[in-house]
């Protein structure tokens, strides 16, 4: 099915066109609808399936769809677990929003760096963050960003923020948050830690599961040459 079919804005179409995406991934397909719709999502999908731009274009589509305001207030919010992951989605946000009218603007922070530009980037506020937890929680300590206005939460490779020890953290952004509010959770594996989180956050979500897809199916050509035994012996000498 091709883009124009799940709703998405004509500007954010011709995005997609100008990347070389004709037609969703079968996640994107499958989670873009329900975002669309408000509903909570719960993604299951290995790397590589174009989850990040399932939820990135719903983002940007809300922000489309919303009044601006001064100073802007972050509306959606990206909880990743590493700055390499924090920056990649920050970067197909970007991609994602160059068609847009007007300019979203989306903020990426994340620790092991000085918080200062992180800081002045955040004047005046935000479209859309993301985030890595303890650097979100340091820059809301000092008041440089608010989140009582999040309308969208996504928890992106949630196994990874729950086996990199930041469950502390997420408790307590979530304390932070609107209890009203749209949640989707991202993640590879499906573990006890990740379904309990996902039945606390998640109301009545939309199920996308993709991880099996293909996963045990690689593209691995194997082939064997056979050579008599004076060229295995010249062979092994240059070993």
């Amino acid at each position: 099915m091709p883009f124009e079919t799940l709703g998405l804005a004509p500007a954010l179409q011709r995005a997609l066109l100008t990347q070389g995406h004709a037609q969703p991934t079968p996640v994107q397909a499958a989670a873009i609808p329900p975002m669309l719709a408000g509903r909570d999502v719960l993604v299951q999908a290995r790397t590589g399936s174009g989850k990040t731009a399932a939820f990135a274009l719903p983002l940007l589509q809300q922000w489309l769809n919303g009044k601006p305001r001064a100073p802007r207030p972050v509306e959606g919010l990206v909880l990743v677990p590493t700055r390499e992951l924090a920056l990649q989605v920050g970067e197909t946000l970007r991609d994602l929003a160059h068609e847009l009218p007007g300019l979203a603007k989306i903020s990426v922070v994340f620790g092991g760096v000085s918080a200062n530009p992180q800081m002045m980037a955040l004047r005046g506020g935000a479209d859309i963050v993301v985030a890595t937890p303890g650097r979100l929680l340091d820059l809301v300590r000092q008041n440089a960003v608010h989140l009582g206005a999040v309308r969208t939460l996504v928890l992106d490779e949630a196994d990874r923020l729950l086996a990199l020890g930041f469950a502390d953290e997420l408790a307590e952004v979530l304390e932070l948050l609107p209890g009203q509010r749209q949640t989707v959770l991202c993640s590879a594996t499906f573990s006890g830690a990740v379904k309990a989180l996902a039945d606390t956050l998640l109301r009545d979500p939309v199920a996308v599961q993709m991880a099996t897809m293909a996963a045990a199916q690689p593209h691995i050509r194997q082939r064997a040459i056979v050579v008599d035994e004076p060229r295995r012996t010249a062979l092994l000498k240059h070993l």
